[in-house]
């Protein structure tokens, strides 16, 4: 086999991987042949490694538990890995969270930092350590998580959307930066997901509307072109192609990985 689509033997982060679409991901990965890092706030990345490292016997990852909104944190992620492992070949930012917080003047200052220090400042410093290491290797690739409501406001979502807003431009900016170095960066748009963060979603906007859950689904999903939500292989794909020759002349874009429910 070429190395044209092939990740066998490249060494990946996945932050946010406990569950959701960032464990989707690392499983993804790892069948592929990517030794996988799992990093998450949550302990629950303990056991969801034990799965992935069964199903992969020969990955060489293992998991983290830390707060991506911690820099020391998040620099001492990245240089665990390339000790332990040699290298760093994908640093795939997905930690993410969202919160109700209302419209704009209901907003309180307590919310729009912490939605900030996760969402944006999070994936800043993957992307910050990914980077120094990248440029040393002269080879790598960073995928960060966005949304399309960071292109677009929605009502009641201005600081989330904000803060994706943000992990945009800081791609396209990083994407220059790292262009002379070999590294391209990019960030991923997915839509309606098949994770618990949006399933909570979904519950709030059934009970809003005073109809179950399934019909709340039903109803999103005749929104999808595809009619399915993502999951988190769909994600891998696009970092898997992404990270290889096939795409390595893609970068500092923002890509829709949604079914067709949106294409800004």
């Amino acid at each position: 086999m070429s190395d044209f689509r092939n990740v066998q033997g490249k060494v990946a982060i996945v932050t946010g991987a406990a569950r959701g679409i960032g464990k989707g991901i690392a499983e993804t990965l790892a069948s592929e042949g990517v030794h996988v890092v799992m990093a998450d706030k949550l302990e629950l990345v303990m056991e969801s490694f034990e799965e992935v490292k069964a199903a992969n016997p020969d990955n060489k990852g293992y998991a983290v538990v830390l707060d991506v909104s911690s820099e020391m944190e998040v620099k001492a992620l990245v240089e665990g890995c390339v000790e332990k492992l040699g290298k760093l070949d994908i640093m795939a930012n997905n930690a993410g969270m969202h919160m109700d917080t209302g419209n704009v003047w209901e907003t309180e200052e307590s919310q729009i930092d912490r939605i900030l220090a996760v969402n944006f400042k999070g994936e800043f410093f993957g992307c910050k350590y990914a980077a120094i290491q990248m440029i040393k290797q002269k080879s790598g690739s960073i995928v960060n998580t966005g949304s399309f409501f960071g292109k677009v406001g929605h009502a009641g979502s201005a600081t989330y959307g904000a803060s994706k807003g943000a992990v945009h431009t800081m791609t396209q900016a990083l994407a220059l930066e790292l262009a002379p170095y070999n590294v391209n960066v990019n960030a991923l748009c997915p839509g309606l997901a098949a994770s618990e963060m949006h399933w909570a979603f979904v519950q709030a906007d059934a009970d809003a509307r005073g109809i179950t859950f399934d019909e709340m689904k039903e109803l999103e999903l005749n929104e999808i072109p595809l009619h399915r939500y993502g999951y988190g292989k769909d994600m891998a794909g696009a970092i898997i192609w992404l990270a290889t020759p096939s795409g390595s002349y893609v970068t500092g874009q923002l890509i829709n990985v949604n079914g067709g429910l949106d294409f800004t």
